[in-house]
């Protein structure tokens, strides 16, 4: 499997997950290919640092340097780390929108909205929308299992795809970690880094009439680092 290094440096590193790999292994399932292993192949030690659904794709990161967790850590707990998503979600959604909704877990692998569970907002501003779809840009503020996923549901408008939470109406919930800022653990500078819209993901959101990603769609990243392959 070839993994597509969106930056490297010294003590970080970025990938650009695609759907359908998990990040890492699973118990039940210990001869499945895993993110973390991969990884693991090209450098080491490689300190996973964020967590990313099975069916979702983008930017993820990992700490090539144990004494750079406890800053990223920092970063992480005192939002200075900035996530930014695109969602294709079910029907018209047309305004932006902050939904401020407690999640708790409800069942062996569901969460849901529910006034015992733990703090959580996530900020939604629509891109572009018709009758049968939204793209929609997503910020979180917090980070709970699921966010995304349980909130758009509890709004009326669950990600296209998501068999949990909505219909199974396309292979995969459609959602795509775009893009992660954050301010360098070695340098203090600002990094920014952003993964392309994969095909899947566009040709689902053609199917519901949206097709132009030009407001999404940003360099890979501020720094200079040529992308490449890994096996």
């Amino acid at each position: 499997m070839k993994l597509q290094i969106l930056y490297e440096d010294p003590a970080l590193l970025f990938i650009n997950k695609p759907a359908g790999l998990v990040v890492q292994q699973r118990m039940f399932e210990p001869d499945e290919p895993f993110l973390h292993e991969l990884v693991q192949r090209h450098t080491s030690p490689a300190f996973l640092m964020q967590r990313l659904d099975r069916g979702t794709s983008g930017v993820i990161f990992f700490s090539k340097l144990s004494d750079m967790n406890v800053r990223l850590t920092r970063q992480f707990e005192r939002k200075r780390i900035r996530k930014t998503y695109l969602a294709l979600c079910d029907g018209e959604l047309g305004e932006k929108q902050t939904v401020d909704a407690p999640i708790a877990r409800i069942g062996a692998i569901k969460f849901g909205v529910r006034d015992e569970g733990k703090r959580a907002v996530t900020h939604v501003e629509p891109l572009a929308y018709s009758k049968d779809g939204s793209l929609l840009r997503i910020v979180l503020e917090t980070g709970r299992t699921h966010q995304i996923r349980v909130h758009l549901a509890a709004i009326g408008h669950p990600l296209a795809g998501d068999w949990l939470y909505g219909e199974k109406n396309e292979a995969r919930p459609m959602l795509h970690a775009a893009e992660l800022e954050m301010m360098h653990p070695l340098t203090g500078q600002p990094l920014r880094v952003a993964a392309p819209v994969p095909e899947d993901f566009r040709e689902a959101a053609g199917r519901r009439g949206i097709r132009h990603f030009e407001r999404t769609d940003r360099p890979a990243s501020d720094a200079a680092n040529s992308l490449t392959e890994l096996e």
